[in-house]
């Protein structure tokens, strides 16, 4: 019974981690990496500017937004945080490959902020904007 209490509290606290803005931001990416997800999904974890948008672009190009079946998981690193009491500024990067026919032809490293803004206790993702963009061809290009 002893060990119960402890163990109680260190699973109350990685619960509670998990629902901060890192882990949301996390959780939406590592989740459209390498998937198709449904705009229930990403309307789900979005607000603001950027649920507007969403709501806004045609089935069609958001079947496009939505597919990253060709992109292989790479990393994912939270590089900066800034706070006040209801919004978090992430600055953050992403790194994958993209493949065709099974096999690799890119390698990406992406920088972004996204702002993260809490609503009723949930943290959802208000705005992303790109800082900086590497593409890296694995086999030569072909004009």
């Amino acid at each position: 019974m002893k060990l119960l209490f402890p163990l109680l509290l260190i699973l109350i606290s990685c619960i509670q981690d998990q629902k901060g803005p890192e882990s949301t931001l996390k959780t939406f990416v590592e989740t459209r990496i390498g998937n198709i997800v449904t705009r229930e999904f990403i309307l789900d974890h979005v607000t603001g500017k950027m649920k507007q948008s969403l709501e806004n672009i045609s089935n069609e190009d958001f079947k496009k937004f939505a597919d990253q079946r060709n992109i292989n998981k790479g990393s994912f690193k939270v590089l900066s945080k800034s706070c006040q009491k209801n919004v978090c500024f992430l600055t953050y990067s992403i790194s994958y490959n993209t493949n065709q026919n099974d096999k690799d032809v890119f390698s990406t490293e992406v920088k972004k902020i996204a702002e993260v803004v809490n609503e009723n206790g949930r943290w959802l993702i208000s705005d992303v904007s790109n800082i900086k963009t590497y593409h890296e061809a694995l086999d030569p290009i072909n004009p």
